[in-house]
């Protein structure tokens, strides 16, 4: 049988998000960014129904997992797992990370002295990226972390309650120096082999009897299945096209095409953006001006919101 490992969309979100797992979401997080949470609650919480009903194939090749945590202080982390190489990572995760940030704005409803300062309402934002891929060089260190520090004495930014605003950690699949007796070295061995040592803590083995295969809802089972299956075709697909083009020698055709798949990304990412900027209190034309969008794009979104 088709071994399935739980990176796989489902499988991932299933053992970060389910309801009885919020005891694995708050160890992943402690082990990838040392941060010790209270309580962190998935924005989403997993179930085969509402995965169902959201399953987009488009989606799924454009990001492999989208997870939105928030904790008891409020901060928001979010968690993706991207399988394959994908162009301006770099850029995406720090997208992602102000997004995480900036959500919170506009919320008017804070019970504080400040309370008319929207910049008031925002909470620290922590981004952990899960790729299996060389994303850094292949010999540096598998976990790695960038935070804000000042430049002449490494002092960490700090919102006034003393915590840093933002924080982006990558566990790369690939690279091989990490440390073997650390909690993170177990999850990278578990991820990347769906497998777990002895020596692994009791909650990697908890996510494992939670994604394994074969105790799965038939229903779960067709989905990824599905997922894989789609996966494997698209591909499929993709390397025929290459191989086709190159015989040809039409390789900048492909370049092309690739950088048009790009664009309608960032299209896609505008929008979300503007859609999320029409619920606080900027104009239509500043919503216009910083992301990029035509006025009369900008006011078909905000009335379909309406």
């Amino acid at each position: 049988m088709q071994k399935y490992l739980p990176t796989n969309d489902l499988l991932f979100k299933k053992m970060l998000t389910s309801e009885d797992s919020p005891n694995i979401l708050k160890a992943f997080v402690r082990d990838l960014l040392g941060i010790e949470f209270k309580t962190l609650t998935p924005k989403e919480t997993y179930h085969i129904d509402s995965y169902k009903q959201s399953y987009d194939e488009t989606a799924i090749f454009r990001t492999e997992v989208d997870i939105l945590a928030i904790a008891e202080d409020s901060s928001h982390t979010t968690i993706e797992c991207q399988i394959q190489s994908h162009a301006y990572f770099h850029e995406r995760a720090i997208f992602y990370l102000a997004e995480a940030f900036r959500a919170p704005f506009g919320n008017l409803g804070k019970k504080e002295a400040e309370k008319k300062n929207n910049f008031s309402s925002l909470r620290p934002a922590y981004g952990i990226n899960i790729v299996d891929f060389h994303l850094f060089n292949r010999k540096e260190p598998a976990l790695q972390q960038f935070r804000l520090l000042s430049k002449e004495t490494s002092r960490p930014f700090l919102n006034k309650e003393g915590k840093e605003l933002l924080i982006l950690c990558f566990l790369s699949l690939k690279n091989e120096t990490i440390d073997q007796k650390s909690a993170p070295y177990h999850w990278q061995y578990f991820l990347k082999t769906g497998e777990v040592m002895d020596a692994a803590p009791d909650y990697i083995k908890e996510a494992k009897r939670k994604t394994d295969f074969l105790t799965l809802e038939r229903e779960e089972k067709e989905m990824i299945m599905k997922i894989d299956k789609s996966k494997a075709i698209h591909d499929a697909v993709f390397a025929t096209a290459i191989e086709e083009a190159e015989e040809k020698g039409i390789k900048e055709g492909i370049k092309k095409g690739i950088q048009r798949g790009i664009a309608q990304g960032r299209e896609e990412e505008k929008r979300e953006l503007a859609i999320n900027l029409l619920k606080t209190d900027l104009s239509i034309t500043k919503i216009s001006e910083d992301t990029g969008l035509d006025v009369k794009v900008v006011e078909q979104l905000k009335a379909e919101q309406d």
